[in-house]
């Protein structure tokens, strides 16, 4: 059994607020799915992505920064004349904004796809367990026709309310989805879409058919709902936040390490001690700079006179 997470790597740049100008300050590989894969990969887990990226510079720190943490990138597809795809995250304390065009040259830095679904399925393997982000267009085909057990987190609202209510379901229920991460936004977004009561959240994840749902609420923890039981868990530790990009996926990729070594029972006490765990690897999270910087430094660019879009 491995890990693994599809699709095109995704680079992250961290820019800062210096009077009007913004200075790039920091590079590293990112996107939620990735995310989660790096966490997994730190604690030992066997993990792997079937994926693209360009021979650019974002490109090549995207691959390195999973490589170092011994990630299987057998399966990256590098295109010579494709460009990699950028977030660009300008970090303030505990605020940070993301943006898919260039703060410092304009550039768009989000590119049409170099892998196919079909790419990915020649490469999957029956007992993967895959790692997903968010109901876009590429993971939908993934979900409903890959017979492999998945995760998913949704982390956003933007592409459900581009699907009816039936696309939502028909993608959602019985297709191997494990663990359903949710956060508030989203909880919230669906119970009002499908009529459900306030808070009540048995009724959603009957409604969403997952084995087992995470609903995370910030710094007022988390819920957790299998089958008819409801189980809260409020933070324990509390770090000095710098910027809390990423500390969802670490969290996340907390319970699916410990769901699989558990043969997937879910307890009270197994989420009370994964809890534990969980809380104390995300307040870790929170107190770098970056998704990742609590796995490794990450990539500080110096003497850059242009921004990553001018450089190969």
């Amino acid at each position: 059994m491995r890990y693994v997470a599809l699709g095109d790597l995704v680079a992250d740049c961290y820019y800062r607020n210096i009077g009007y100008e913004k200075e790039l300050v920091k590079i590293d590989g990112g996107s939620s799915r990735f995310n989660v894969i790096a966490n997994l990969a730190s604690r030992g887990c066997k993990t792997a992505v079937i994926s693209g990226c360009g021979t650019d510079l974002a490109g090549k720190i995207a691959l390195h920064s999973l490589m170092k943490l011994n990630v299987d990138t057998s399966f990256v597809m590098r295109k010579r004349e494709a460009k990699t795809r950028c977030y660009h995250l300008t970090v303030e304390g505990d605020k940070h904004v993301s943006t898919r065009t260039c703060p410092i040259c304009g550039s768009k830095t989000w590119y049409e796809p170099i892998v196919s679904t079909e790419y990915c399925r020649k490469w999957t393997s029956p007992n993967d367990i895959l790692i997903l982000d968010g109901l876009k267009p590429e993971n939908i085909p993934i979900i409903t026709t890959f017979p492999n057990e998945k995760v998913l987190d949704i982390g956003r609202t933007k592409r459900l309310e581009n699907l009816s209510n039936q696309d939502i379901l028909n993608i959602l229920q019985n297709k191997n989805i494990e663990i359903l991460q949710l956060n508030e936004t989203v909880e919230k977004y669906l119970m009002q879409r499908f009529n459900i009561k306030k808070d009540d959240l048995s009724a959603l994840f009957k409604l969403l058919g997952a084995k087992f749902m995470i609903v995370t609420r910030g710094k007022e923890g988390a819920d957790f709902v299998i089958e008819n039981h409801i189980i809260h868990k409020s933070l324990i530790y509390c770090k000095t936040e710098i910027d809390d990009t990423g500390a969802g996926d670490a969290f996340f990729s907390m319970f699916i390490q410990k769901y699989y070594e558990n043969d997937k029972k879910v307890t009270r006490p197994w989420v009370d001690s994964t809890f534990f765990l969980a809380n104390k690897l995300t307040a870790n999270v929170v107190s770098h700079l970056g998704a990742r910087g609590h796995l490794y430094d990450g990539y500080y660019p110096e003497h850059i006179d242009n921004c990553i879009c001018k450089r190969d």
